[in-house]
């Protein structure tokens, strides 16, 4: 599918795309949080999924020279728990890139209502930095809610000298506090060794497609039940 826009094309990515969209995402998290987070290493994770597939769930804006200058892609958990992610270099911010990239999303994530099993709710849900107000505005603007809290504790070691050998998925700690609840998500081991500490507000905000249906059975005990104080 391609959109025209002024000087920009949206389509789908492909996988000559990755290095552009890496330096994208880095760029985009610099600009929010001083410093580039780990989204790209979650996002390639999520890639890898036997149920995502490129060419449907993801989307690039390109300028006429060929810079990627927008991204957005979407995943799901059995049809029901619908992800997005999406990001607008700095200078191509309020053009109306971002709208564009969640309506699409928007579009591809209904159709998972399809698939949905019958009864479950469907809910599309973005991760906002809660620096970027512009994202927060776009996300309220296209009627979401605000949804959890969390601050975003990340820890990375310094260069290994090599004086104490350390495996790579432990050179690096992230840690997602419920500001709701105060639990620990996401937590990993690390050593006790010098290193980059960055800690982030993020928002998340979600989109019900479809609302969960009780069940024959659940309607008729409901109307069973008496009234209580």
């Amino acid at each position: 599918m391609a959109v025209l826009l002024k000087n920009l094309v949206a389509r789908t990515p492909q996988t000559k795309d990755l290095a552009a969209l890496a330096e994208l995402v880095a760029l985009c998290e610099s600009a929010e949080a001083g410093m580039a987070d780990s989204s790209l290493e979650d996002l390639l994770s999520q890639w890898q999924r036997p149920d995502f597939h490129l060419a449907n769930d993801a989307w690039v804006i390109v300028t006429t020279r060929g810079e990627i200058v927008g991204f957005a892609c979407i995943w799901h958990e059995a049809h029901t728990r619908l992800s997005t992610f999406l990001c607008v270099h700095s200078e191509y911010r309020n053009r109306g890139i971002g709208t564009l990239l969640l309506r699409l999303v928007e579009v591809r994530a209904r159709a998972h209502v399809r698939l949905a099993p019958a009864g479950e709710r469907v809910v599309l849900r973005g991760l906002v930095n809660g620096a970027n107000q512009g994202k927060q505005r776009l996300f309220e603007r296209e009627g979401y809610r605000l949804g959890r809290q969390f601050l975003r504790i990340a820890f990375t070691l310094a260069e290994d000298t090599g004086s104490l050998p350390v495996p790579a998925a432990q050179q690096k700690l992230r840690v997602d506090v419920s500001l709701e609840q105060g639990r620990l998500i996401g937590a990993t081991p690390l050593y006790d060794r010098d290193g980059l500490c960055s800690v982030h507000p993020y928002k998340t905000y979600e989109k019900e497609l479809r609302s969960a249906a009780r069940s024959v059975e659940e309607a008729e005990v409901a109307l069973e039940m008496p009234d209580t104080l």
